[in-house]
């Protein structure tokens, strides 16, 4: 467990929370866990829980542009790379407006046309759309 991941106990604690903020960022970076049960959790929370602020916009289009970009020079991202992507742009569309860089990180993903980011790619062109972008 890297210094910033949480831990399971954290997000287990979390996830009975409601209206959390501030934990975004830590709660997508947790979906990278080697444990499944952290990764498990770390959904659950960002489904219900998790609030995002505009604090953290700029950190998550990092997050969302350096995971698209790792996976693109060999045009390869593993599922837990698709499922982060999924959830970063989930986590930008609840916010109520988002940085004209951010939503062209959030284009690129949409445009893609790779199969192993449908998902992500349909999640990011439905926020953009309901952003008016």
């Amino acid at each position: 467990m890297s210094a910033n991941e949480l831990s399971l106990s954290e997000l287990e604690s979390l996830a009975r929370q409601e209206n959390v903020h501030g934990k975004t960022v830590d709660c997508l970076l947790a979906l990278q866990s080697d444990d499944e049960e952290v990764r498990t959790w770390a959904a659950e929370v960002l489904s219900g829980s998790v609030e995002p602020t505009a604090d953290e916009e700029e950190e998550m289009a990092g997050l969302l542009e350096t995971v698209l970009y790792e996976g693109e020079d060999g045009e390869s991202w593993s599922p837990l790379a698709s499922d982060q992507l999924y959830w970063t742009a989930t986590m930008l569309g609840r916010l109520p407006q988002i940085d004209a860089s951010t939503a062209k990180v959030l284009q690129e993903l949409a445009d893609t046309s790779a199969d192993a980011l449908a998902s992500a790619a349909k999640r990011a062109r439905s926020v953009l759309g309901r952003l008016g972008k």
